[in-house]
This record gives C-alpha cells, sequence and structure tokens, in this order.
C-alpha cells in the first residue's frame, strides 16, 4: 500500500455519506495530496463481515461499522448493545462513547485486535416499526410478533425478553420481509425506517429507543502506525473534526426525520412508565454482554453512565 501519497480506502454506508465525502476532502486537503482516498459506498466492499475482514487484512485501510456487527471480531463492543443504559441526550452520549474512561477501554480493546479507534458517530436510536399499536412489553407478547432482528445474539435474547419472536433477516431483505409477511415489524432509527422505506409496509413508529445504534470508525493499525507522525496527526484530527461534525448533522436532521415518518406512520412515544416496563423486562440481558464483552468495560461504560447523570 502506497503510503506516500497514502492510499485510504473507505467503506461505508449511505445513511452517514455526507460524514464520509467530508474525510476524504479534508483528509486529502491537509495532508496535502499525500493521502489520496477513495470512497467506497455501500456495499461495495461486501457486507459488514467481509468488510471488517478487508479491514484487518489491510485491503481496506478504514471501514466504519455498526458496533453490533464488529463485535464478532471486538468482543468488548458488545457492550454498546446495553439496552436502557446510554443517556439519551446528545451531549452526555457523545463524550461518554467518544471522550471517557470508557472510550479509553474501547481503544485499548480495538489496540489488541489490530485496529486504530477513529471515534463514534450517531447512527441514532433504534425504534420498533410494527402494523399494530405497541404501548407495553405486553402488546408484543400478546400479539406474538415476529420481528426483524440482526443475526445477533444479544439482539436476540432481547427481544425474546420482551415477548417477540426475534426473526433474523439480512438487511437488504428486511422490505420484502415485511411486505410478505415473514416478518411483522423491524427495529431501526428513524433514519433507516426512511432511506430503505420501511413506512410503505408499516403503519407504526414506536420510540421503544431501545439500542444506541453506534457506528465506530476503524482503521487497520499497521497502516496507520506506518505513516509519518505528521500524517498520523492529520488522520486523527479529521477524523475528529469530522465525527463532532456528524452528530451536529444528526442533531439537525433527527427532528426533520420525524416531522418526514409523520406523514407516512403514525407515531407512538412511550411514557416513562411504559419506557420502565420495556426497560424491567431487559435486564436479564446485561448478563448476556457481560459473557461476551467481559465485566471490565462493562463496569467502565456504567460507572460513566452514572458520572454523567
Amino acid at each position: 500500500m502506497h503510503h506516500d501519497p497514502g492510499a485510504f480506502a473507505v467503506r461505508s454506508a449511505a445513511s452517514i455519506y455526507q460524514t464520509f465525502e467530508k474525510i476524504k476532502t479534508d483528509l486529502e486537503a491537509k495532508s496535502g495530496g499525500r493521502i489520496e482516498v477513495q470512497h467506497l459506498p455501500g456495499s461495495a466492499m461486501g457486507g459488514d463481515r467481509e468488510a471488517m475482514e478487508s479491514m484487518m487484512l489491510g485491503d481496506v485501510q478504514f471501514s466504519p461499522q455498526s458496533t453490533s456487527a464488529a463485535f464478532q471480531f471486538v468482543p468488548e463492543l458488545a457492550v454498546f448493545d446495553m439496552p436502557y443504559t446510554l443517556p439519551s441526550d446528545p451531549a452526555k452520549l457523545e463524550k461518554l462513547v467518544n471522550d471517557s474512561a470508557f472510550a479509553g477501554k474501547v481503544k485499548e480493546a480495538l489496540d489488541r485486535k489490530g485496529v486504530h479507534f477513529g471515534g463514534i458517530l450517531n447512527a441514532g436510536f433504534r425504534n420498533l416499526t410494527t402494523n399494530v399499536e405497541v404501548h407495553s412489553p405486553d402488546d408484543i407478547a400478546k400479539n406474538s410478533l415476529r420481528i426483524r432482528v440482526q443475526e445477533n445474539p444479544i439482539h436476540i435474547a432481547l427481544w425474546r425478553a420482551l415477548g417477540a419472536a426475534p426473526t433474523p433477516v439480512a438487511f437488504p431483505e428486511i422490505y420484502g420481509a415485511l411486505q410478505q409477511g415473514v416478518v411483522d415489524g423491524q427495529e431501526n432509527p428513524y433514519g433507516h425506517i426512511l432511506s430503505q422505506r420501511f413506512y410503505e409496509v408499516q403503519k407504526y413508529v414506536v420510540n421503544t429507543r431501545h439500542i444506541f445504534l453506534a457506528n465506530i470508525n476503524l482503521i487497520n493499525k499497521d497502516w496507520f502506525d506506518s505513516l509519518p507522525a505528521d500524517l498520523q496527526a492529520t488522520v486523527d484530527e479529521v477524523l475528529r473534526e469530522t465525527t463532532a461534525y456528524q452528530w451536529q448533522l444528526q442533531a439537525s436532521l433527527e427532528a426533520k426525520q420525524r416531522e418526514e415518518l409523520a406523514k407516512h406512520l403514525t407515531i407512538i412515544d412511550l411514557t416513562p412508565e411504559q419506557l420502565a416496563a420495556f426497560q424491567a423486562k431487559t435486564t436479564d440481558v446485561e448478563k448476556l454482554i457481560r459473557e461476551q464483552a467481559g465485566d471490565e468495560i462493562v463496569d467502565a461504560l456504567l460507572a460513566d453512565v452514572k458520572a454523567a447523570n
């Protein structure tokens, strides 16, 4: 791989496309052209697993991933799937995941796997869409709802605890599965519900906000370490600045996304008491996350959440 100019191949998802275009522009400009960025959006590098493997092998230098997918390679990242744990206030959440003792533990876990930490982007909180009204876990259980989930043991356990029949379906196949009645609902942030037009085959969006969808910027450490010190600093600086930019962009988008969804779906906002019922049903998921991620990083998260609140 050429380092001078460096080749920095990026694979990104459409939902954060704008941020990665900015990374390309800023990194090339601030490196004086010594780093050249090839932006490979969508599934140009295959699915999550293929992209992650390519980054770890060094074929791709940079791969943004949802932590829910990347934890198969870095088990500590399972900690981000702790339901009803992370602060909903964006400023507190941004500091927690990017600039805290907990964030330091995430960086250490990645370092051990040969991955350099490039910050966490905000893809929003996951919310449920269905064709029946849901105000409680009882509504899920009594309707025997089949909810599409990722092929992820934590997400499967969470929805089973809420009374659903969790059904793994590949992301590109969700729309068809909803349309054909293979599943009754799915759970994703507003941006995904809009971009994938799930509202065409669903009636309600229930603001369960059960899990934060963290997109983590992952860089091949061998490539990063091979750069001259000034270019390492440039990469870190650009990623810091573009991460802050993306969080601001997400904050401005969320209200507009909700407004757009309201044109197509009935939005159900849960009361604090109703949300507490969802939280109570999912407390056992922490044990599974501790088994996957380890006590150290879970305890670090809980300590920083407590401090943030």
